[in-house]
């Protein structure tokens, strides 16, 4: 047990943001379904019935992506880039989006209601899980890229006041 305890210490704030970021992904994603669904306010609602019977995919997607969410806080805490705040941050919106669509399957037998519509754009009609799903991933990946640039520029750009190392 004892030997576990460094790489498991990088489930800490970060990853601790990136749950409570889960749950008010999901919440957020199946209470304006619920909401469009029962007052029709917020556009036509259409149902896709298109994944139903994937949640079991679904769940392996999301352990997947948390698997390597944390593989990614323990080499980049082993690496000295610190925590990795924006992926624990989409991969908690990106794991709350694909499971809330996954169990929206289970709540309405129709499919999942989608009510996002942007005409001008595209004939899609979306739900608020895709965009947490597209700004999880997104986000997630962009955020590791970033931390790695920042740790490399650390490494290579010398200080202000700091004596040049000779090469």
């Amino acid at each position: 047990m004892g030997r576990l305890r460094p790489s498991l210490s990088v489930l800490d704030r970060a990853a601790v943001a990136g749950g409570v970021v889960f749950v008010l992904a999901a919440a957020v994603d199946l209470g304006t379904k619920v909401y469009a669904v029962d007052t029709g306010r917020l556009g036509l609602v259409v149902y896709n019935n298109t994944h139903n019977g994937d949640f079991e995919r679904r769940v392996l997607m999301s352990v997947a992506a948390l698997a390597f969410t944390v593989v990614a806080a323990v080499v980049a805490r082993r690496l000295g880039i610190g925590r990795l705040w924006g992926a624990w941050i989409g991969t908690g919106l990106l794991v709350g989006g694909v499971l809330a669509n996954g169990a929206s399957q289970f709540i309405w037998s129709r499919g999942t209601p989608d009510f996002v519509h942007f005409y001008s754009m595209s004939p899609d009609v979306w739900n608020i899980a895709d965009f947490e799903i597209w700004w999880g991933l997104t986000g997630g990946v962009f955020s590791i890229a970033i931390a790695a640039l920042i740790a490399f520029a650390r490494e290579r750009i010398p200080r202000r006041g700091a004596p040049l190392s000779e090469s």
